[in-house]
C-alpha cells in the first residue's frame, strides 16, 4: 500500500534543530559544571578534608563523595607509585627515571616528571612549539579531537579548557595543575 509522504514543515524543523542544538549545548555545559565540581571535592579532599566532613558541609552522603573522588581521579593514594616493589619508575612524557629527575607524580599506570610539568606548561601556554623529549614529542591537542581522553583523570577533551599528547599519554590543563600544586607543595 502506498501512503503519500508530506513533505516536513520548514519551520517546525528549524525550531527541531535550534532546540536539538540547545539541548547539546545544555549537556556540555552540565558535563563542564559537573567536572568542575568533582574536581572541587577531591581539591578539599586533597587538601586533608575527610570524606565525611566534605560530605557534611555539603550536604552528602560519605559513599557519594567517595565516588565523586573516585571519579574525579581519586585520593592521595594515586601520587605515588606502587609501594615496595622496588621498581624504578620512569615518566611516561620523557622515559627518565625516578633517579633522574626531581619528582615523579603517578597516575593510573601513568607517570610524569617536574620537567615534564614544565614542558606540558609551555606547550600549552603557546610559549613553545611542541616539546621534543628522548621517547616523544608534546604536542598540544586540538579541540577537533573531542575524544582524546586524560591519561589521569579520563576526561574528554572536550571537558578541559586544554590538553597535551605525546600520542599515547595525554594530560589535561585540570590535571597538570593539580600535578604543579602536588611539586610545589612537596618540594617546600
Amino acid at each position: 500500500m502506498y501512503t503519500r509522504r508530506m513533505p516536513l514543515d520548514a519551520d517546525l524543523l528549524s525550531q527541531a534543530r535550534t532546540a536539538e542544538a540547545y539541548v547539546i549545548n545544555a549537556e556540555h555545559n552540565a558535563e563542564i559544571a559537573r567536572a568542575e565540581f568533582h574536581r572541587a571535592v577531591r581539591r578539599l579532599q586533597l587538601a586533608g578534608g575527610s570524606l565525611r566532613e566534605i560530605a557534611e558541609a555539603l550536604g552528602l552522603s560519605h559513599q557519594r563523595v567517595h565516588q565523586i573522588v573516585e571519579s574525579a581521579g581519586g585520593s592521595r593514594s594515586w601520587r605515588k607509585g606502587p609501594a615496595g616493589t622496588g621498581e624504578l619508575l620512569s615518566c611516561s612524557f620523557c622515559g627518565k627515571h625516578q633517579k633522574q629527575i626531581k619528582k615523579l607524580i603517578a597516575g593510573p599506570g601513568v607517570y610524569i616528571c617536574n620537567e615534564c610539568i614544565d614542558r606540558v606548561y609551555a606547550v600549552l601556554a603557546g610559549t613553545s612549539k611542541p616539546a621534543s623529549t628522548p621517547i616523544a614529542t608534546i604536542a598540544p591537542v586540538s579541540d577537533a579531537d573531542r575524544a582524546e581522553r586524560c591519561s589521569f583523570c579520563g576526561k574528554r577533551r572536550h571537558q578541559v579548557a586544554a590538553m597535551a599528547s605525546t600520542g599515547h599519554r595525554q594530560i589535561c590543563s585540570e590535571c597538570i595543575g593539580l600535578c604543579d600544586e602536588i611539586i610545589s607543595e612537596e618540594l617546600d
